[in-house]
């Protein structure tokens, strides 16, 4: 499928468009950890920062390059660990991601990476509730 045939849903736009939590985190209070991940071969990586607070998320950011997919999912990742540890209730993983979006098979890939760069943030910050 070329670049001319890909349709997106709306969800992907709206995000892509977006872009919520993309960026660095600034100076300030608490313990910031990060987690990344890189696949050359699929044309992605993705860097998630979070602020600790008392043990809890207080914010998080995403760089990210790669299709929209891979922004989109990874600002739809952001969103849900800033959100608090009702919202992180369910398992973020790869083919979640992919259904939420509306992926086709061939960009699992891309949410693989995204998968990655959150369980590496979340393993250096595992006291995060």
């Amino acid at each position: 499928m070329n670049a001319s045939a890909m349709r997106y849903s709306p969800r992907v736009l709206e995000l892509f468009a977006e872009l919520p939590g993309a960026g660095s985190l600034p100076a300030g209070n608490g313990e910031i950890v990060a987690g990344e991940a890189v696949a050359l071969d699929r044309g992605a990586w993705v860097r998630f920062e979070a602020r600790l607070e008392g043990g809890r998320i207080a914010d998080c950011r995403f760089r990210a390059w790669g299709c929209p997919y891979t922004l989109a999912a990874a600002a739809l990742v952001t969103a849900e660990l800033r959100a608090g540890p009702e919202a992180r209730s369910q398992v973020i993983d790869a083919s979640r991601l992919a259904r939420e979006l509306g992926a086709p098979a061939e960009k699992m890939g891309r949410f693989l990476v995204v998968e990655d760069a959150l369980r590496s943030l979340l393993a250096r910050g595992r006291r995060v509730q």
